[in-house]
């Protein structure tokens, strides 16, 4: 798969993310009857270091870039039958299980990365969950893939956007599918200038590659993404400021790679009609350690600030 080749050392919520009414954004750029318009294509890249360049210059340019990944088609009809399996087999549940209070805080921290995500599955070779994906070899190849790919971008990343991060997520596989509407949001929204909110969770970078080698242009983008092209140096004030940028529409094509900044990049799944079409994806995080290993500490902080009883505001 030639995502491999990329290998470079080179609790209010102060942004109010909230849909605010239902204004129709410019479309700036979407897919057309060959599907999505790419802005890296690796099959004609055979320069890895340049072309990942490239997609860190086009990330700086307007906060996201979209990559057609060049993955073998039988890989893509492989995995896809091995996620539909893994549906069909109840194996996709909530993305986090709450079992006390700090269990209780973390899931409200990955909460607003995962709005829409009630039922996934962790691409883990350990621990819960694991079992379930042996044999799956096609998936767990992918997902390794997009990591490494996402990884190799990181020294880039930093020199030019001052965008930082020293490890990845575990891959989430995750279903789009029946009637549903899904909301705008920011993988990691924080911002301690405005307030108190829920941490900076370490997120830097996203990366979400689609799995559908049945996807057709007449169906429509359901499953896809709309990503909102505010500036990308700084995360937009609230959902109505992000619904007034340009958007590019992302169909849920297989082979493509969407790859954003998480803390700047507003972004929206687009709705889903009817239980019998199943669109799959596989994302991916960079995340700053740094930032995470402050975490505990915060939420907990956060928490004791919370229930503090309130001082008396009058005296008489």
């Amino acid at each position: 798969m030639a995502m491999g080749k990329i290998k470079v050392t080179a609790s209010s919520e102060p942004m109010r993310w909230t849909d605010e009414g239902e204004v129709e954004s410019p479309l700036w750029r979407g897919p057309g009857d060959e599907g999505n318009a790419w802005d890296i294509r690796m099959s004609q890249e055979p320069d890895g270091v340049l072309a990942a360049k490239k997609i860190v210059d086009t990330i700086a340019e307007r906060g996201v870039c979209i990559c057609e990944a060049n993955a073998p088609p039988p890989l893509l009809e492989a995995a896809y039958d091995e996620a539909l399996q893994l549906w069909e087999d109840g194996t996709f549940s909530p993305p986090f299980r709450v079992h006390d209070d700090r269990s209780m805080m973390e899931a409200q921290l990955w909460a607003r990365t995962m709005k829409d995500d009630d039922k996934i599955v962790w691409m883990r070779e350990q621990g819960p969950g694991a079992e379930a994906l042996k044999g799956r070899n096609a998936l767990k190849l992918l997902a390794k893939n997009i990591a490494d790919f996402a990884s190799g971008l990181g020294e880039l990343l930093d020199k030019k956007l001052n965008v930082k991060y020293d490890r990845m997520m575990n891959a989430m596989l995750t279903c789009y599918t029946g009637d549903r509407q899904y909301t705008l949001h920011i993988d990691n929204s924080h911002s301690e200038e405005e307030g108190p909110s829920l941490p900076d969770n370490g997120m830097r970078l996203s990366a979400t590659y689609y799995l559908n080698p049945h996807w057709d242009p007449t169906q429509g983008c359901e499953g896809g993404m709309d990503i909102f092209l505010t500036d990308p140096l700084t995360a937009p004030a609230s959902a109505s400021a992000a619904k007034k940028a340009p958007r590019i529409r992302i169909a849920p094509h297989a082979d493509t790679l969407a790859i954003f900044l998480s803390e700047r990049m507003a972004h929206q799944v687009i709705p889903t009609t009817g239980k019998e079409k199943k669109w799959f994806a596989l994302t991916v995080w960079g995340l700053d350690g740094a930032a995470m290993n402050q975490v505990t500490r915060k939420l907990m902080a956060l928490r004791q600030a919370n229930s503090r009883p309130e001082a008396d505001s009058d005296d008489d």
